[in-house]
């Protein structure tokens, strides 16, 4: 026999439903009693207020990388982003967390948490690469973390489109042949690690390759 759901989960899951159905702004206390079938009297009892209520639902967005050392930094970089795409394609709620982050300063340090940690993992990879001479010594780790997690993040968030996993290894090929490293079987034209500043994203047109606040995760976890 399948156990029962605790409160907890009952309220939080309805809560980030509600999210997702009609965003964060619009959710009370009434409509998550209703969805979860918790009382509302026992619903402030546990949250307090229906802004503490929203935050712990959006820390439930959390979520942790499996990190592998496979010997490349290939294909490091794809098993991190197989488990972003997946976390990714699961959430419905990252366009109502990155608006609630603009005004709730709690939810802002949750968001930025979780980026956080999320590209810390990337950057780990990174760094193996270059100790292992794949990559340029001076190869400007942030910006390749930038570069590697936008086209994901803009295409879930932004075109709120599902990714397809093999849109993964085509955007790390394209980024690693950015920072100079070959990839067997690639026909892309080698960059310098240096001038990928100016070539765009992802080469090919010149302007600002920098982008900030790509928002969680990087980190990417989730309903």
């Amino acid at each position: 026999m399948a156990r029962p759901r605790s409160s907890d989960s009952a309220v939080l899951d309805a809560t980030i439903d509600l999210i997702a159905e009609q965003g964060e702004s619009t959710v009370t206390v009434d409509a998550v009693a209703d969805r979860s079938g918790v009382s509302r009297p026992t619903i402030y009892r546990r949250w307090g207020s229906r802004d503490r209520l929203i935050r712990a639902a959006f820390g439930c967005l959390e979520y942790t990388l499996a990190e592998s050392d496979t010997g490349s930094v290939r294909r490091d970089l794809v098993v991190l982003l197989r488990q972003l795409v997946g976390y990714l394609n699961r959430t419905r709620v990252l366009p109502s967390l990155m608006e609630a982050a603009a005004r709730d300063p709690e939810v802002a340090a949750l968001r930025e948490s979780v980026d956080r940690r999320g590209r810390a993992a990337y950057a780990r990879a990174i760094r193996r690469g270059i100790e292992r001479g794949e990559l340029a010594a001076d190869t400007d780790v942030d910006l390749f973390v930038d570069l590697v997690l936008a086209p994901f993040i803009y295409r879930r968030v932004a075109s709120q489109a599902l990714i397809e996993a093999g849109y993964i290894a085509p955007v790390v090929d394209r980024v690693l042949v950015a920072f100079g490293q070959p990839v067997p079987g690639s026909d892309l034209p080698l960059q310098s690690g240096l001038s990928v500043r100016q070539e765009g994203l992802l080469g090919g047109r010149p302007g600002p390759a920098r982008t900030r606040d790509l928002g969680p995760l990087a980190s990417g976890v989730g309903p």
